[in-house]
């Protein structure tokens, strides 16, 4: 009894150490990704230099935002696309924050422009470090002209999809 009383407290510990389950990756994917604070810090991260122009008591500024994080790509690619190269064509990846904000991007858009190279899934923003301000990680593309729209503050899951065939 006091071996297996050790044993659940021993496993209790070891799950409230991993921390929360922050971000999800499943829908049409080879191997659903539950993704922790410690596990999003121990991806490759990439580092980011965004150049804004803004006004600063009547005169435009240029200003300089560096960011770290982990491109889009690179979680889908670890969890794995499906291998019909068909349908992966018709795939769709919907991204939901905490709040229910929504966005979407094609396989297309992220597979074969160069835009794909610049969406990431941030950790750090500037001086800020997303996780540890926010409990969730932000999502970015950086090319777009109009960065709003598909900007996603506590993002929380990643979904492959799958468009209706005609």
């Amino acid at each position: 009894m006091r071996a297996l009383l050790f044993l659940l407290c021993c496993w209790a510990g070891a799950a409230q150490a991993a921390g929360p389950v922050l971000l999800q990756v499943g829908g049409l994917v080879q191997h659903k990704l539950t993704l922790t604070a410690q596990d999003l810090q121990a991806l490759p991260q990439k580092d980011y230099t965004e150049k804004r122009s803004v006004i600063v008591e009547g005169r435009e500024v240029t200003q300089t935002v560096l960011m770290r994080g982990i491109p889009l790509r690179a979680l889908l690619d670890q969890a794995g696309l499906a291998s019909d190269r068909h349908s992966v064509r018709r795939a769709y990846v919907l991204l939901t924050a905490q709040d229910g904000y929504q966005t979407v991007f094609s396989w297309g858009e992220l597979y074969n422009t160069r835009g794909g190279d610049d969406v990431l899934v941030l950790l750090k923003h500037g001086d800020d470090d997303l996780l540890a301000r926010d409990g969730f990680p932000s999502l970015r593309s950086l090319q777009d002209v109009r960065p709003g729209p598909r900007h996603v503050r506590w993002l929380t899951s990643v979904d492959v999809l799958l468009a209706p065939s005609r």
